[in-house]
């Protein structure tokens, strides 16, 4: 079981998966991408809400690569977040960290908003179903008419008969989009690792679901390899 609150697991687990490693970047880079061009059409400065900053990998990656945007970061876990601050120092009049559980989240722990973009980069998947409700309609309620919320997260996989197909896709294209760990030989051993991992992601139906019922106006799966999906929701 995956335990965010040990700064030994949190230090370990983020040596293990760097963001520009050959398998997340280039999803990473496409969110990025897709990040700038929104912004890039708005009143500067921007604000943008890192859901789940982990320990501040995308969120440098923000700060870095678009210019005239301020990032508000929060997560969970205390080490994840001690990490973020030694790593964003160099943008220290651009960012804020806050603690807060997806869990228990409600709209007035989400500081400095209003927000013109909001990400969330494998991060609610981690959170239960109820979580994940609270927090999007959370997030909806702190974005100004016209935001645009990207996720980048796991699904779950709820067609075990077309588990043979989803090896195939993981086998010839997986690779390139996202960072594979270790899936399962079988639907059942899949899903026992996913359990084991402590991982409770929501079908692509249910994500997509959950975005209207939290008030996003317009929702769509912009990309989806296997089980990762790229979501775009956007605010009227």
């Amino acid at each position: 079981m995956e335990n965010w609150n040990d700064a030994d697991f949190a230090r370990a687990w983020a040596t293990e998966n760097p963001a520009d490693d050959g398998g997340r970047k280039q999803g990473l880079d496409l969110l990025i991408a897709i990040l700038a061009n929104h912004l890039a059409g708005r009143a500067t400065p921007t604000r943008t809400l890192d859901l789940g900053c982990g320990h501040g990998v995308i969120a440098e990656r923000v700060l870095r690569e678009i210019a005239g945007t301020t990032v508000v970061g929060v997560d969970g876990s205390p080490p994840m977040l001690d990490m973020a601050r030694e790593r964003l120092e160099p943008y220290a009049e651009r960012f804020m960290l806050t603690q807060v559980s997806f869990e228990t989240m409600t709209t007035d722990a989400l500081i400095g908003g209003p927000f013109d973009a909001a990400i969330a980069v494998q991060s609610i998947h981690n959170c239960s179903d109820e979580g994940k409700q609270r927090t999007l309609a959370s997030v909806r309620s702190v974005m100004t008419p016209g935001g645009l919320f990207l996720q980048l997260d796991r699904i779950r996989l709820v067609t075990p008969a077309l588990f043979g197909v989803y090896r195939s896709v993981w086998d010839a294209v997986g690779s390139i989009y996202n960072r594979q760990q270790n899936e399962g030989a079988t639907f059942a051993e899949h899903d026992a690792l996913r359990a084991t991992r402590g991982d409770k992601p929501g079908s692509l139906e249910q994500n997509l679901l959950w975005l209207r019922e939290a008030g996003f106006a317009q929702v769509a799966a912009v990309q989806v390899v296997g089980i990762r999906a790229l979501i775009a929701a956007v605010v009227e």
